[in-house]
C-alpha cells in the first residue's frame, strides 16, 4: 500500500510539471509576439509584425523626438499616427504637410505595403502659368513661381502651358477643402508566405489563449481534487485495515493452542 501511495504521488507530480511547462511555454510564445512597446505615452502600440529593432524587413519603426516613424526609401520618413492590427491598417502623417507630395513620390512596389483605400489614376500637371479654370485646382505645397502643379483626371484636356509629367494611382485628387494631411495616407500590409502562416498561428493563439489557460487551470484544479479524494480514500482503506488488524489480534490470542 505504501509503495502504491508513493507511486501515485510521483505520477501526479510529473503530470503537474508537464501541465505547468505547457502553460509557461504557451505564455512565452504568446508574449514574444505580443509584448508591445511605444515611442511615447500617446504613441501607437508597437508589436508583431512591427518592431523597433527586429529582423522582419519593411516593418521596422523608428523613434524620433517622441514620434513613431517609418522610413520609405522612395520618400523618406512618415509619422505613424495609429496602427490597427485587427484591420491591418497603419495611418500615417506627412511631416512636410504635403500628402500629394507623398502620393507623387511614394513607391510601395518594393515594400510589404499598399494603399488601404480604393485608388484611381490621376495625372500630375506642371504648368508655367497659373490656371483660372474651375476644373484645375493648384497643389500649393508642390507649386512655386513659374511652376504650378495640378492633379487632374487623365482624360481631361491638357492646356498648352501644361505638361503632364506623371500619372499615378492615388486615393483622391487635390482639394483645398481637405486639410487633414493624413487623409488617404492609410496603408495595409501583406506578410511573406512563411510569416503569413506564423501570423495566422499567432492570431489563433490570441483568440484561444484565454480559453486554453482556463482549461489548464480547471484541469489542474480537477487534478488537485482527484489527488485529495484519492488520498482520503487511501487513508480510509489504511485505517480500516489497521482497525481490522487490531481486532484480529485479541481474537487470535484468545484461541486455545492446539
Amino acid at each position: 500500500m505504501a509503495s502504491f501511495t508513493y507511486f501515485s504521488f510521483f505520477f501526479f507530480f510529473i503530470l503537474l510539471l508537464v501541465l505547468t511547462f505547457q502553460t509557461s511555454t504557451t505564455k512565452a510564445t504568446y508574449s514574444s509576439y505580443h509584448d508591445s512597446s511605444k515611442c511615447s505615452h500617446d504613441g501607437p502600440s508597437i508589436h508583431y509584425p512591427f518592431h523597433i529593432k527586429g529582423s522582419l524587413p519593411g516593418f521596422e519603426l523608428l523613434c524620433k523626438e517622441n514620434l513613431t516613424t517609418i522610413h520609405f526609401p522612395s520618400y523618406g520618413d512618415l509619422v505613424v499616427k495609429s496602427i490597427s492590427y485587427d484591420t491591418k491598417k497603419i495611418q500615417l502623417l506627412d511631416p512636410k504637410n504635403c500628402v500629394h507630395g507623398v502620393f507623387l513620390n511614394l513607391n510601395l512596389s518594393s515594400t510589404p505595403f499598399q494603399y488601404y483605400h480604393v485608388l484611381k489614376n490621376y495625372t500630375y500637371l506642371n504648368c508655367s502659368t497659373k490656371l483660372s479654370t474651375p476644373s484645375f485646382t493648384e497643389v500649393p505645397c508642390l507649386s512655386a513661381s513659374g511652376s504650378h502643379v495640378y492633379t487632374v483626371d487623365p482624360e481631361l484636356h491638357v492646356p498648352g502651358s501644361c505638361n503632364g509629367f506623371k500619372t499615378v494611382a492615388i486615393p483622391f485628387e487635390y482639394s483645398p477643402y481637405i486639410s487633414d494631411n493624413s487623409l488617404g495616407l492609410a496603408l495595409t500590409w501583406n506578410l511573406p508566405h512563411s510569416e503569413e502562416r506564423k501570423d495566422k498561428a499567432i492570431s489563433k493563439t490570441t483568440d484561444s489563449h484565454t480559453t486554453r489557460y482556463t482549461v489548464l487551470g480547471l484541469s489542474m484544479c480537477s487534478l488537485a481534487v482527484a489527488i485529495a479524494l484519492m488520498m482520503i480514500n487511501i487513508i480510509k482503506v489504511t485505517g480500516s485495515t489497521w482497525n481490522c488488524s487490531e481486532k484480529e489480534d485479541p481474537l487470535l490470542q484468545s484461541l486455545p493452542n492446539v
